[in-house]
């Protein structure tokens, strides 16, 4: 079974075509592997040059998920290989990452960055879960539809990694704090949240898919104006559906927002927990607080850095920016134990690098920003190969 799948569907009377991609391996949750950013990179590249071809709709196989993230159980096998042929087995730091994490976030990232910056419309169907390298794909897209069963979230604070796939960028566009808490907390939120955020473009009942398709096929012509009147008319019947789902990320939005004021980590933490003291009934908050205290507390001055420095930065320089960082994520252990804890032995008990984030030298964060010189990056042509971002 192909772990991609990719259709042509004609529009009525016109030598048009939508196309078709659905992620298939429904049996993990349609999670990215390298073959299947390969194969979405050389469609869509395809796509781009055919005229006839004037839109993307983009699903996941399956009711449970568009995408869980990308294939990290690859990447640990990688790392855990290549830490066995180490002469000095006490050093987690391993000299240098494996070749495979380099393929594997170079060619994610420059599917990223293409859709992006794609000159067609490209719809992605967000239903079920979408989280990690899923919700790089979403956010890439010029209209990124959720569902009543959609639940998102960036969770790497839990695996030693960082919210990566252009979390620097799109983290940074949300309101005041929700990005930084997101990225600290790997807290879920629900379709009202992400549109309330301008994280996904419109909410749809999971029974429109069908419905949107068949209107897209049928429009006289097809632009970004027409797509988006089609998906307008379809989100206001759905208005009342959606009105029943409050989400506990727009409750909090005023109380998040003074994140944005903080100078140090250290002040993140005490403002978290102030937050819960004010709500101690909420389980959300308890429960994003909890992964943030039990996450890796590299990844938490990762995010932390991460967001300060991307500020104002271009898309292809953010995507550069985490390149350098999942590099240097793929030689210290932290991400490899955080998968093995609970991907692998799953016995969530990760003995993570430095107890707490007092302890986390400051050089050990620097390092992470300075794996690759400008010139060195795999991803230092973006703008050649795909193009500007504008607007």
């Amino acid at each position: 079974m192909p772990v991609i799948e990719m259709e042509l569907l004609a529009r009525n009377e016109a030598e048009q075509f939508l196309g078709v991609i659905t992620l298939n391996k429904e049996k993990s949750l349609n999670a990215l592997d390298l073959e299947m950013v390969q194969l979405m990179i050389t469609c869509l590249e395809e796509w781009k040059k055919d005229k006839k071809v004037v839109a993307i709709f983009i699903q996941g196989a399956g009711e449970k998920a568009f995408c869980a993230g990308g294939d990290v159980v690859s990447m640990y096998t990688a790392m855990n290989e290549l830490r066995t042929k180490e002469t000095d087995a006490s050093n987690r730091k391993l000299e240098h990452p494996p070749e495979f994490l380099n393929e594997f976030f170079s060619q994610e990232y420059r599917l990223d960055y293409l859709i992006h910056c794609f000159p067609k419309p490209i719809i992605t169907w967000g239903s079920g879960i979408v989280m990690g390298g899923g919700l790089g794909l979403f956010a890439a897209s010029k209209f990124a539809i959720v569902t009543e069963t959609s639940r998102i979230a960036m969770p790497e604070i839990t695996i030693g990694l960082f919210p990566d796939v252009g979390g620097s960028y799109f983290l940074n566009q949300m309101p005041k704090g929700i990005g930084l808490f997101l990225g600290l907390t790997g807290a879920s939120f629900f379709a009202s949240d992400a549109a309330a955020i301008k994280l996904a473009t419109h909410k749809l009942t999971a029974i429109k898919k069908q419905s949107l398709i068949s209107q897209i096929l049928t429009l006289p012509t097809v632009s970004e104006q027409s797509v988006e009147q089609v998906l307008n008319l379809l989100q206001a019947e759905d208005e009342s559906e959606f009105a029943k789902l409050n989400g506990d990320l727009s409750k909090f939005a005023d109380q998040i927002s003074i994140l944005d004021t903080a100078k140090h980590l250290a002040d993140v933490f005490s403002m978290l927990e102030t937050m819960l003291t004010e709500n101690p009934d909420c389980s959300w908050l308890k429960k994003a607080l909890i992964n943030l205290k039990q996450g890796s507390p590299i990844t938490a001055h990762l995010v932390f850095e991460q967001l300060q420095r991307s500020k104002g930065l271009s898309l292809a320089d953010c995507f550069r920016q985490e390149l350098s960082m999942a590099m240097s994520c793929g030689m210290y252990g932290e991400f490899e134990e955080g998968v093995r804890a609970l991907l692998i032995d799953k016995d969530r008990r990760p003995n993570w690098l430095f107890k707490n984030i007092k302890d986390v030298p400051l050089e050990v964060i620097e390092s992470h920003f300075s794996y690759f010189d400008e010139v060195q990056n795999p991803l230092f042509q973006l703008e050649q190969d795909y193009g500007v971002l504008h607007g």
